[in-house]
């Protein structure tokens, strides 16, 4: 069965690179454009995986990583931070499962990488 991986970004552009390379490996892609629609996808979707971007319009990254951690109990989602900001509160690292942060602009090699040593760790 495929990963599900849900991409948690404002950037078009973006989701279709994501999208186009994690299909071709192989994983199954969900899309949100904020942090609004990610809730609503975790909840639809049972997302394996959450590549998530933290400036967004309606809500940003870190008001749903908290929100998905307290109301949702998505503790046991990998997620990757896959930010411009580098400066990640210390906090969400205490919340939940936060298993790598990548400064933007990486290369999606780098990306798919990271998305199979949290899938390998979370089947284990």
């Amino acid at each position: 069965m495929n990963k599900k991986i849900l991409i948690v970004d404002d950037d078009e552009d973006l989701h279709t690179l994501y999208g186009l390379y994690l299909q071709s490996e192989s994983f199954q892609i969900v899309r949100a454009y904020n942090g609004k629609q990610a809730l609503e996808m975790v909840e639809k979707e049972n997302p394996d995986l959450i590549v998530l971007d933290m400036i967004m319009p309606v809500m940003d990254g870190e008001e749903f990583f908290t929100r998905l951690c307290t109301e949702k109990k998505g503790l046991n989602i990998p997620v990757i931070i896959a930010s411009v900001n580098e400066k990640i509160p210390p906090k969400l690292f205490e919340l939940g499962n936060i298993v790598t942060t990548l400064k933007k602009p990486f290369t999606i090699e780098t990306l798919v990488g990271k998305i199979q040593e949290a899938l390998a760790k979370k089947v284990s």
